[in-house]
């Protein structure tokens, strides 16, 4: 525990590049205190709005958040959406480079209507086609040109299925990544069992899991590490994705760690104090247990503080990166504590 702060410390010498699903997360905030006369939903009158970079936009936000360097390499539409979010990314610090235009393609928005922290309804603008050969073969041009000039540390590929991973990409990512020896992470969508080869660490919900792993969804039963369908993914996910480290986050019941070379998982309890909004908490677990690695500390160590991450931004409405300086001044209040604790 003592050693957990020293390795965030360490999250500004590392690079990072996040390969995937560029999205724009839109909120309109607002109240809701009577029904329609035209029909039976809530009349929602507006007080603010914010835009803020989603799914691997995110990822990488939550990776500037964390005072490391982010390379950004997606699509976005010819579009004002694709020129905000572009300019979101620049603002906070992004490197820009490898974000490819699309003219037959819209930027992928979501736009959720929320009314006293509640969501009302959400409005996707997407297209989810694949993207052609063309603009797939722009986007691993680049990714190598950024690993011949300078080091990246990992690549995160983030697939949201709208349209940028196929097997034969995502397969190319995976060669280019053992080229250059740079370790690649995963965030996996259950509509793409592509079974990649060579995957550092992949971080797939309960229900993602399962599908990843192509065995029949069960609930959980209570303890995690006697839930033994749920044991049974994770051996399958290390089998046949040869993946070192799967993690399988479980929302409420924290995440479960299958370590390479140990038998038994981990299970790390969630930190969440109030849960307010679980959207973006798996790209800040990402984003966070990624750097933590490269920092050298252990899988179960690194979960413990993506947990702390995961745990401070499900409070917060809205799509949300973790604040680097709350993250550490959570941690060391616990170091503290458990030190007092030790002394009495």
């Amino acid at each position: 525990m003592s050693n957990l702060p020293n390795y965030i410390q360490k999250f500004s010498q590392f690079e990072v590049a996040v390969v995937g699903d560029l999205m724009m997360d839109k909120y309109i905030f607002g109240s809701a205190t009577r029904i329609s006369q035209e029909a039976p939903v809530p009349v929602v009158c507006v007080d603010s709005e914010k835009s803020v970079p989603g799914g691997a936009a995110n990822v990488a936000l939550n990776v500037l958040s964390l005072h490391a360097k982010a390379h950004v390499f997606g699509v976005i539409g010819e579009d004002s959406a694709g020129e905000e979010l572009t300019a979101l990314l620049k603002n906070a610090g992004a490197e820009t480079g490898g974000i490819v235009k699309a003219s037959d393609r819209a930027t992928t928005v979501k736009t959720r209507i929320i009314a006293s922290r509640q969501q009302v309804v959400r409005v996707d603008r997407e297209c989810v086609a694949e993207l052609s050969e063309t603009l797939q073969q722009k986007i691993l041009d680049s990714l190598k040109a950024r690993l011949e000039i300078a080091k990246l540390h990992a690549i995160i590929m983030e697939d949201y299925a709208k349209g940028v991973f196929t097997p034969s990409f995502m397969e190319a990512i995976a060669n280019l990544a053992k080229q250059y020896n740079v370790p690649l992470m995963l965030d996996p969508h259950p509509t793409h069992p592509f079974d990649v080869k060579g995957i550092r660490m992949m971080t797939p919900n309960r229900q993602e899991a399962f599908a990843l792993a192509k065995m029949p969804f069960t609930k959980e039963t209570g303890n995690p590490l006697t839930d033994q369908p749920l044991l049974d993914v994770g051996a399958a996910l290390k089998k046949r994705w040869e993946c070192d480290i799967p993690v399988i986050t479980l929302g409420g019941e924290g995440m479960l760690i299958f370590q390479e070379n140990k038998s038994q998982p981990i299970h790390i309890p969630t930190r969440a104090k109030k849960v307010f909004d679980v959207s973006g908490a798996g790209d800040t677990v990402m984003a966070a247990m990624t750097l933590a690695l490269l920092a050298g500390a252990t899988p179960e160590n690194a979960a413990k503080i993506a947990n702390y991450a995961a745990g401070i931004v499900v409070g917060i409405v809205g799509t949300a990166a973790i604040d680097y300086d709350a993250l550490l001044s959570e941690i060391e209040s616990d170091v503290i504590l458990n030190a007092y604790k030790k002394k009495s």
